[in-house]
């Protein structure tokens, strides 16, 4: 009975339903030293592709780290630059190198646009339709032809230049990334803040110049939205205008394109003299002459980040450089000067209010104060000549520009004038009467106008007729001198600067007032108040 209820029981031991294990001995070795295991797969299993196998080792995190580091070569606010490049065998977009290479040379016919995104585009995500015209663009931008696109597009032919170094020389991937932010920037306006992280990486691991030459005419923009502006500011100096206004919008705490006045029509007006106000000002804070080492700030990131970043281009950048964001002094100064700078534009546009200036250097004023007053002058000259009653303007001498053509026609008038009245009068001799028909001929005068007569050329952009003054200066060359007096920038004056140097040589002033400074021709700065008196007494 007991071995009936024995056997009962037995049904709730689950030691006995549980299958037997079954015992299997080690293989790993109690050494130290690491083996290396591959994993073996049976004929009725399926084994995957060669590159999709894994050992034990390349499983393994690395430790081991490739570090290079250099100095830029030119003087800047970037003083040292370490790439660390990690041994990581976990190269997720492997495949897509490879794949780039494939396609570097692929091209289609022309088809037209069809639409594409994807949040990190690669070839495999492109339909038939798709990856023709991907082909097509590309070999189109090859070309230099700029065709529509969307971002991804955009971005997938960014990160075929990023991964490909080998195949795409860093000095010549520079212009391609360059090329496109300047080309698309306007109709895909996100780009900004990707490509300026993009380009300027790409330069810290190739060690590449900031490429100014290739983004000055969007400079402002490019360091207004960057994260780390030492890079772009370094050679900012080269920039001209646009980099003058890049480093007000960074140095100052106003921004003085808020300004309620600094719109509409003013606009213009407010960017050529904040600008040319200020920019002689700025030239103190020599952003790359500080050699010291003290005070230095250390950037740390991961390179080309929120892009398909293949294993042979993957680093970590750290780069030690001069943070001007941290000089408060600076700061306070460059916003002030700016803040007084808008007041003396209030002024010129003859608003009264006034921004509150605080702790502006003498040195400051003196130098904006300078610069306004030859301003100020021709404006008070214009509101004169506006607020006049209109009688008054009759008795203006006629609005015209004298020429040499102009004084001939006046001395040949005259002549007629003479012969008319003396005509009738009995005097002795033949040869002292002249006769209307004589008078009526060309007569040169034996001044030394006549003596030694203007010969134009063609090149000298102008005939005898626009010829204004003795010292032969066009009236475009006035108009020329004038506007850089004024400060704007930027002014063409290859083709005149001769003749206006010349013109200068021979008058009161007796030397070139026109140089160039590195960028642009701009007149002689001890020479200004003489050039002014000058063209006063000629125009």
């Amino acid at each position: 009975m007991s071995d009936k209820y024995n056997d009962l029981d037995s049904f709730w031991d689950i030691d006995k339903l549980v299958p037997k294990k079954k015992t299997v001995s080690s293989s790993f070795s109690t050494s130290s030293g690491v083996k290396e295991y591959t994993v073996h797969y049976s004929d009725a299993q399926t084994e995957p592709s060669e590159e999709h196998k894994l050992t034990f080792s390349e499983m393994r995190t690395q430790s081991r780290e490739e570090v290079t580091e250099y100095v830029p070569s030119e003087p800047s606010l970037i003083r040292r630059v370490r790439l660390k490049r990690y041994v990581d065998k976990f190269d997720f977009y492997g495949n897509f190198r490879k794949t780039a290479l494939i396609y570097y040379d692929y091209k289609t016919q022309r088809c037209d646009f069809v639409p594409f995104y994807s949040y990190m585009p690669q070839y495999t995500q492109l339909t038939s339709q798709q990856k023709a015209y991907y082909f097509y663009w590309r070999d189109e931008i090859r070309r230099g032809r700029y065709i529509k696109c969307d971002y991804s597009y955009l971005y997938l032919y960014v990160y075929e230049i990023l991964n490909l170094p080998d195949k795409i020389e860093p000095a010549r991937g520079i212009k391609l990334l360059t090329n496109l932010w300047r080309e698309y920037r306007e109709a895909l306006p996100r780009i900004d803040a990707y490509m300026s992280v993009w380009v300027q990486d790409y330069c810290f691991v190739h060690n590449i110049p900031c490429p100014m030459d290739e983004i000055r005419d969007f400079i402002f923009d490019v360091i207004s939205g960057a994260d780390f502006k030492e890079f772009y500011l370094s050679d900012v100096a080269d920039a001209g205008a646009d980099g003058t206004g890049a480093m007000i919008a960074y140095l100052s705490d106003y921004d003085w394109r808020r300004s309620k006045y600094a719109c509409g029509d003013n606009k213009e007006i407010f960017k050529n003299h904040m600008i040319g106000s200020l920019r002689a000002y700025l030239d103190r804070y020599s952003i790359s002459g500080a050699q010291s080492e003290e005070g230095l700030a250390t950037l740390r990131r991961d390179a080309f980040p929120h892009s398909l970043c293949t294993h042979a281009v993957k680093c970590k950048l750290e780069i030690d450089y001069v943070p001007l964001s941290k000089d408060d002094a600076m700061r306070q100064d460059v916003t002030a000067a700016v803040r007084y700078a808008e007041n003396k534009l209030r002024a010129l546009l003859g608003a009264k209010s006034r921004l509150g200036i605080k702790g502006l250097p003498d040195e400051a004023k003196f130098i904006i104060d300078r610069y306004f007053e030859n301003i100020f002058e021709i404006e008070r000259k214009r509101r004169e000549r506006e607020c006049a009653p209109e009688y008054e303007r009759l008795y203006d001498a006629e609005d015209k520009h004298l020429s040499f053509a102009d004084a001939d026609e006046i001395e040949r008038a005259s002549w007629v004038t003479t012969a008319r009245l003396v005509l009738d009068a009995q005097l002795a001799g033949d040869d002292a009467c002249i006769s209307v028909e004589q008078a009526e001929e060309p007569i040169h005068s034996p001044s030394p106008m006549a003596e030694e007569p203007c010969i134009e050329s063609e090149e000298n952009t102008g005939t005898s007729s626009d010829r204004i003054n003795t010292f032969g200066l066009l009236e475009s060359d006035i108009s020329l001198l004038s506007r850089l007096i004024m400060g704007e920038r930027g002014v063409e004056c290859d083709d005149a600067l001769e003749r206006i140097n010349e013109a200068a040589l021979d008058s009161p002033i007796g030397d070139i007032i026109l140089e160039h400074n590195g960028e642009e021709y701009v007149i002689v700065e001890d020479y200004l108040d003489d050039v002014r008196s000058w063209l006063d007494g000629i125009s």
